[in-house]
């Protein structure tokens, strides 16, 4: 008997392999999600660096409130100028209260700059602005870091006294101390003196010969706090106490000009409250920001302005200065118009978008506009010792580049955070 097999016929289907258009379109979307990915991380990155940047710093100034409430003792934070940046500052450590010096006795006078030997003995101004040490060892401190421009004096010392801040460019540490060392007053003595204007001698009879000089904190133990990398407290984009401002003046021989003061301390009381020379001006801004956004617009804007004229004497528009060791050179005089700027109440706040069209001293971005990092505002009220963190108001109204008003989120707390 023969069995019929049927037998069926196996398929086998081969599939073929991506072709080429098909590999590189796959390729082409991954390159393109990576770039998005890369890109969305590195925007995130900035931002947080900027938003801990000034966490860092609002702790800091909440911890030294607390420490001196807790304590019944002052406490405070030295904020440093950066050795790279000298118009910025990076670091932050915790410091106790100030001791006072009252060593020696003083004698007001008038400023006299003309050389030693003047014949005539005539003072320059009217103004009682210097004071004259003897027994001070004011050359010793100086030499020491422990007198700088910007501390306070107390004239005459005790409850019934005045402070004043104090410049010491009349001591020189490079040469031998003489006898009498001398301070200059940055706001002229309440009492005009009872002598002939032109005299150098301020007072006959009666004048203070005592003063007492506020020290600087001592540093307490700890290492210092530094905020994260290519961040920083730009002062020119901040609202400090007129002590901690540049000065007009130039360094001797044209070899700096005399920036921020070299410490620059935020101290509170026992009751909260901040005190000293911060507490001046009734509030501070910090504008914190990222490093890159602070010299590349700073050095275009100052290129761009009219220099200052006349030129201080002995110096001429070749002279040139810089704005931080690692920015770029500038011409004296233009260095010295942005910090005029500075002194009269102003500040360097670039807006977030700028054109070529709203501000000319951004040459390079006529098509593209330059786009600000992030940044922050971290404010001080000095009275209630109150410290908060805000975005930067931006408001651009005369379309210069600068925002008009920075700080308005700080001050109202319209949308603080």
């Amino acid at each position: 008997m023969k069995t019929s097999r049927s037998s069926s016929t196996e398929v086998v289907t081969h599939r073929a392999g991506f072709t080429l258009l098909e590999l590189l379109i796959v390729v082409s979307i991954m390159a393109i999600l990576l770039t998005m990915t890369v890109m969305a991380v590195n925007f995130s990155r900035d931002s947080e660096r900027v938003v801990s940047a000034a966490l860092h710093v609002q702790s800091m100034l909440s911890g030294a409130r607390d420490r001196a409430i807790y304590a019944k003792e002052a406490r405070g934070v030295r904020f440093f100028v950066d050795a790279d940046n000298y118009r910025a500052v990076t670091s932050m450590v915790y410091i106790d209260p100030a001791e006072s010096w009252d060593k020696g006795s003083i004698q007001l006078q008038r400023p006299d700059l003309l050389p030693v030997g003047n014949p005539n003995n005539v003072a320059d101004s009217p103004n009682v602005t210097i004071v004259a040490g003897a027994g001070t060892h004011w050359w010793e401190l100086k030499r020491r870091g422990l007198l700088f421009d910007g501390l306070r004096v107390r004239i005459p010392k005790g409850t019934a006294g005045t402070w004043y801040t104090i410049s010491t460019q009349l001591i020189d540490i490079t040469a031998a101390p003489p006898a009498t060392q001398y301070l200059v007053l940055q706001v002229p003595y309440a009492d005009p003196g009872d002598t002939n204007v032109d005299s150098v001698r301020a007072f006959d009879s009666g004048g203070p010969e005592d003063y007492e000089l506020e020290l600087p904190p001592r540093i307490l133990p700890m290492d210092p706090v530094k905020l994260p990398a290519d961040t920083i407290i730009d002062l020119d984009g901040s609202k400090l106490p007129p002590s901690w401002r540049p000065s007009f003046a130039v360094g001797s021989a044209g070899t700096g000009n005399f920036q921020y003061s070299q410490f620059m301390d935020v101290v509170f009381s026992p009751r909260g409250t901040v005190i000293g020379g911060a507490a001046a001006g009734g509030v501070v801004h910090f504008y914190i920001c990222d490093n890159v956004d602070s010299l590349t617009l700073k050095d275009e804007y100052v290129n761009d302005l009219v220099p200052f004229s006349p030129l201080p004497p002995g110096f001429t528009a070749a002279d040139k200065l810089q704005l931080s060791a690692n920015g770029e050179v500038h011409p004296m005089g233009k260095v010295l118009t942005f910090n005029q700027q500075l002194q009269a109440g102003g500040y360097f706040v670039p807006t977030n978008e700028i054109f070529t069209a709203n501000a000319a001293w951004l040459p390079d971005y006529d098509t593209e506009p330059y786009l600000v990092r992030d940044r922050r505002i971290v404010t001080i009220f000095t009275q209630t010792g109150a410290v908060s963190s805000s975005q930067v108001y931006v408001n651009d109204a005369d379309s210069d580049g600068n925002e008009d008003d920075p700080f308005r989120f700080s001050e109202t707390g319209e949308t603080g955070k």
